[in-house]
């Protein structure tokens, strides 16, 4: 699925979304790891991070469009990017939007603000005419090359015509096909609930600290049918407070121990930049991909939403809580959910336990790490933890790779379901085994996983 779609997607869900704004791609990082769903990419942001400028065009759409890659290279959730004017003619708007699509982003704004534009919240702002702005509009349709790509029209007329002409342009907007709309700066209460009434569009709301719309809380915004809702400068204030107190502090005090309580740790530092994960592209360990940090994550909630309590401590970030999964001393294994199921994930103690490598114990059928006489027993196993959810006392025989065999006990079976309620296979989970002498006449190489 496109980020597009994805966007898509979430506009077509009941409810407001609650966009997050970062200014880089470290602060989308740690948004998108602490649950954001959705970004919104402003120049305000990328202004003062990359350059230390303020938002009143002087960013080019070049250096917008690269400050995008730079984020969804990083970040797979959806992202709509500032594209201000379209900086130019029709051409231009064109240029800017297979920019934005190329350097990934899931849509752009686009607004009817004379250039050089300014911030929506600062005085001395002019519009172009109605005609110029459906002019930027069609050209930025057709320039798109995924129809699912996003165009929110923005209109900056509240502060200079009024709002009646505000709501007359976005309706405008509308019927030249924008897919949704941003009237930026009402003044009052009253004002939103018009424009998330009166704009049949699904409807962003701007909730700048400071700027001259009230700031109204989310549900609110969700009650008068509001489809998205952005905060466009805390994160950026936010970072210059904490820099500044930092800064007081180290020249001050000579230590900035009294900061530490609203830090990052070291480790999740690490966590939010990916170390594990660039580590994991040069193929060190198998834990590092991401596909193997999702699927850790899906191991411990299920667990947690299955069985009622964690599989181990959490914390971190979902590389980090990835490591020490595949490092624990609990012997974790999982398959898929193919008719005959394929073992998908053994961490470092399952693999020495079973004496076989990742590549190996990850292409196996899991019937196979029993041997044949035990494999109805397990059958029956796995056929009463798919009714009930889960098992906490299994004791069973299995067999490794080489064909030593060994019981376990007291191991923890359950099934793999997702936070939509999907099921996708089953794990299990175990500390205490013990080696058994291989029975006489039994068949070892060829028959285990």
């Amino acid at each position: 699925m496109t980020p597009a779609a994805r966007l898509r997607g979430l506009l077509a869900r009941p409810g407001l979304v609650r966009a997050i704004v970062p200014h880089d791609a470290f602060t989308a990082r740690v948004a998108a790891q602490a649950g954001a769903e959705m970004l919104f990419l402003g120049g305000f942001g990328v202004a003062a991070s990359a350059h230390g400028l303020p938002d009143l065009g002087l960013l080019s759409s070049g250096e917008m469009a690269e400050a995008v890659r730079r984020i969804t290279a990083r970040v797979a959730i959806p992202l709509v990017a500032d594209g201000d004017t379209g900086h130019g003619d029709a051409p231009a708007v064109a240029w800017t939007v297979r920019q934005f699509e190329g350097a990934g982003a899931a849509g752009m704004l686009l607004e009817d603000q004379t250039e050089p534009k300014r911030c929506g919240h600062f005085a001395g702002k002019s519009v172009v005419p109605v005609e110029t702005m459906l002019g930027r509009l069609s050209a930025a349709l057709a320039a798109r090359r995924d129809p699912d790509f996003v165009i929110v029209a923005r209109t900056d007329a509240r502060a200079v015509e009024g709002l009646d002409a505000a709501i007359a342009r976005a309706r405008r907007y509308a019927e030249a096909g924008a897919d949704m709309a941003f009237v930026e700066a009402p003044r009052s209460v009253a004002e939103l609930a018009r424009i998330a009434a009166e704009v049949p569009l699904p409807n962003l709301a701007n909730m700048l600290p400071g700027g001259a719309t009230p700031l109204v809380g989310l549900a609110e915004l969700e009650r008068m049918g509001f489809k998205v809702a952005v905060d466009p400068t805390s994160s950026l204030a936010l970072a210059g407070a904490a820099m500044r107190a930092l800064v007081r502090a180290w020249l001050d005090d000579g230590s900035v121990a009294s900061l530490r309580h609203g830090m990052l740790t070291f480790e999740e530092l690490q966590g939010a930049v990916g170390v594990g994960e660039v580590l994991g592209w040069g193929g060190a360990e198998p834990w590092m991909t991401p596909t193997l940090v999702e699927h850790a994550g899906l191991l411990l909630g299920s667990f947690a939403r299955v069985v009622g309590r964690e599989l181990m401590p959490r914390g971190g970030s979902p590389e980090e809580e990835a490591r020490r999964l595949f490092e624990a001393p609990t012997v974790v294994v999982s398959h898929g959910t193919e008719a005959d199921p394929v073992l998908n994930y053994g961490n470092r103690r399952a693999l020495a336990l079973w004496e076989t490598a990742w590549g190996d114990f990850t292409k196996t059928p899991s019937r196979l790490t029993a041997e044949p006489v035990h494999r109805d027993e397990r059958a029956r196993l796995l056929d009463r933890t798919r009714r009930d959810g889960f098992v906490d006392d299994y004791a069973g025989i299995r067999i490794s790779r080489r064909g030593n065999r060994f019981r376990i006990d007291q191991a923890v079976v359950w099934n793999l379901v997702d936070a939509a309620g999907a099921c996708r296979g089953q794990a299990a989970a175990f500390e205490r085994w013990a080696p058994l002498p291989p029975e006489p006449g039994e068949a070892r190489d060829g028959e285990a996983g």
